[in-house]
């Protein structure tokens, strides 16, 4: 049954981090030198956005559902990158009934001053999924519908030196 719960939120995250051409290409306005260090800030933007849901939905307690993941990309100057994607973070509960758009504002606050922009949402049924977008190409979704998860996916960075 487990399985079940979580399938359409993680189904939603992974077809979030697969669109697009055949490989990601970097754009402008890197938050960090290097993947290391993108991976260290986009971690704690997560951590923020996660920790802002916890504090307004107590009921909803996150925790890391699957590994991380990381894939072959290429930078603007044709050399290679990486880009990471990040374990999906999952709370068994997922936003009360009637708080929908409470839970929405919520996240996109959280996220303010982080780079992440243009939320788009993604009516699922009873739920919802929003994806927001940073200038590197990173991508942060939370949906919520039998449960709540956040996944994000950090942008093309190069390997640290």
């Amino acid at each position: 049954m487990r399985g079940v719960r979580l399938g359409v939120p993680m189904l939603a995250l992974v077809v979030a981090g697969c669109a697009g051409g055949a490989f990601p290409v970097a754009v402008p306005e890197p938050v960090a030198a290097d993947r290391a260090g993108a991976v260290e800030y986009y971690t704690r933007v997560r951590h923020d956005a996660t920790a802002a849901l916890s504090r307004a939905f107590p009921e909803m307690q996150f925790r890391q559902s699957t590994r991380g993941t990381t894939g072959y990309c290429e930078l603007p100057d044709g050399s290679a990158g990486t880009t990471v994607f990040l374990p999906a973070l999952l709370s068994d509960r997922p936003v009360p009934a009637g708080q929908l758009e409470r839970a929405a504002r919520v996240f996109e606050e959280s996220l303010a001053g982080s780079g992440f922009h243009g939320s788009r949402s993604i009516p699922v049924g009873t739920g919802l999924e929003i994806r927001m977008f940073a200038a590197d190409g990173s991508v942060i979704a939370f949906g919520s519908n039998l449960a709540a998860t956040v996944g994000l996916t950090v942008g093309c960075y190069p390997e640290p030196p």
